[in-house]
């Protein structure tokens, strides 16, 4: 099983715009792929970031999640809402393979 993880930084007074945002990309996502993405906030530490979680059966399919979000038009508009919401290069992706 793959765990990925996609954190960012939220920009100043930009936290409900997050937060609609988070909900808007998590739900198209599920249209899209199926997948379930999980949004998560920091519990301490800097309280301005928030991530989305999602499980994968292997790598394999994760590659294929990330090529169908691509080819998604509706996908890659949202993408650009989020220009101004987030903090530029805080993007941070981590995989983790879970036992």
């Amino acid at each position: 099983m793959i765990l990925v993880q996609r954190s960012v930084s939220v920009a100043p007074g930009m936290l409900s715009a997050a937060m609609a945002f988070a909900n808007e990309i998590s739900a198209q996502v599920r249209t899209t792929t199926g997948i379930d993405l999980k949004i998560a906030v920091p519990v301490g530490g800097n309280a301005a970031r928030m991530a989305w979680i999602a499980n994968y059966e292997n790598l394999a399919q994760y590659e294929a999640v990330g090529l169908k979000l691509l080819g998604d038009q509706k996908y890659l508009e949202l993408i650009k809402k989020a220009a101004g919401i987030f903090v530029p290069d805080t993007l941070r992706d981590e995989i983790w393979r879970t036992l």
